[in-house]
């Protein structure tokens, strides 16, 4: 058995994030790919201290320093690098996960809706003429080759459940790092630096809570109070709420 939600959807998060970076940049955003960064420079210390600016290595291997007046750490499982040499220790974990995607042979054989293999913990997602399966969690550090035996695993388990559906001799295969932390919720809100805000460790839910995410520090840069209840970072919160946030951030 299982159960059958109708308002679940499935997406393409390159199509998003793609159509959401031209729409910014139409707005005077300005994206820089391919760009590395190495670290966080600041002065002062204590309460004064605050973050002058971003080093960088460019496209070209050249180095630069980016300034701004405000800083947001958001690079998922790389912010704890990034922060720990400024004395922020945030709980987060790479957790790697996969995806494999292959071509639809026989479209009456795929699946129309999302589905969870809960016993392999794999998410099954129809997109247009293409299925995608993601799922697993490997804890093996920063690395991100490819495990094979992992995505052969996949496939099988894929041609088992639609065995006439897809091309699963040629597919591609994917891995990334989930920021995981113990509780799954992330860090959001203020550190302890004053212009360094944090929004980081969404774990399985990045694409589930980014724009929500995105709203919420913005509101608490420009100095307004988010209206979702939520445990933000280094802010007052609602005693009454049973929302839990991760521990042992120092903000």
């Amino acid at each position: 058995g299982g159960d059958f939600t109708a308002t679940d959807e499935s997406g393409d998060i390159h199509k998003f994030t793609s159509g959401l970076a031209r729409k910014s940049a139409q707005a005077g955003v300005d994206f820089q790919y391919n760009t590395t960064v190495t670290r966080l420079l600041t002065e002062g210390s204590g309460a004064s201290a605050k973050v002058t600016g971003v080093e960088i290595i460019d496209p070209q291997g050249h180095h630069k320093v980016l300034r701004a007046d405000a800083f947001v750490m958001a690079m998922g499982s790389f912010s704890v690098q990034l922060v720990k040499p400024l004395g922020i220790d945030l709980m987060i974990y790479p957790g790697k996960g996969y995806s494999a995607t292959y071509n639809i042979t026989n479209p009456e054989q795929a699946p129309t809706v999302s589905l969870t293999d809960d016993g392999y913990k794999l998410v099954v997602s129809r997109l247009g003429d293409r299925l995608r399966v993601a799922g697993t969690c490997e804890l093996n550090g920063y690395t991100r080759e490819l495990n094979m035996t992992r995505c052969e695993a996949i496939t099988r388990r894929t041609r088992d459940l639609f065995p006439d559906a897809c091309d699963y001799d040629n597919p591609a295969y994917w891995t990334g790092l989930r920021p995981l932390t113990p509780s799954n919720i992330p860090y959001i809100g203020r550190s302890k630096i004053s212009n360094l805000f944090l929004n980081t460790g969404h774990g399985t839910l990045g694409w589930t809570m980014g724009c929500g995410s995105g709203r919420a520090i913005a509101d608490i840069i420009s100095g307004r109070q988010p209206e979702v209840d939520f445990a933000f970072t280094g802010m007052p919160h609602n005693k009454a709420s049973t929302v839990v946030a991760p521990r042992r951030v120092q903000a």
